[in-house]
């Protein structure tokens, strides 16, 4: 009977050491916080910038909502223009003008989701032109 022994050229198979290959845990946790401190820096920029945006945002439509509860207050001769004062003529329009023509004739004009501290941020939207409240999607007008 044959007997095939095995080969000594062929490589014995260590016993693995963990501390070898790959990654310390030092090494890893090091990573692990880099990784966090570089995601809250990035995360605090971008958030800051949004903030800015979303304001301004909220302002063209709060500005678009004035502008446009105006235009239908102006339609049934509700009485809440103040001539050259933007913000006593926005402020009417939050406590609310009546109508006193046509179909609009007793119906409550009212701004009932904007607070007197929202006008000033919208009110750089709005423009007052020949006692008329024009929207100015720039807000270029003081």
């Amino acid at each position: 009977m044959l007997r095939i022994s095995a080969s000594p050229l062929r490589p014995q198979p260590q016993p693995n050491n963990w501390m070898s290959a790959g990654f310390s845990i030092l090494e890893l946790l090091t990573v692990i916080c880099l990784v966090g401190i570089f995601s809250s820096i990035a995360l605090g920029w971008y958030g800051g910038n949004q903030r800015v945006v979303i304001e301004r945002v909220i302002n063209q439509r709060n500005a678009q909502e004035i502008v446009s509860l105006g235009v239908y207050a102006t339609l049934g001769s509700a009485d809440f223009v103040v001539p050259g004062d933007k913000l006593a003529t926005a402020a009417k329009l939050i406590g609310g003008v009546t109508g006193k023509q046509g179909m609009w004739k007793n119906k409550l004009f009212s701004l009932t989701n904007m607070r007197a501290s929202d006008l000033p941020g919208a009110l750089t939207f709005v423009k007052f032109e020949s006692d008329l409240l024009l929207y100015d999607p720039e807000g270029l007008q003081p």
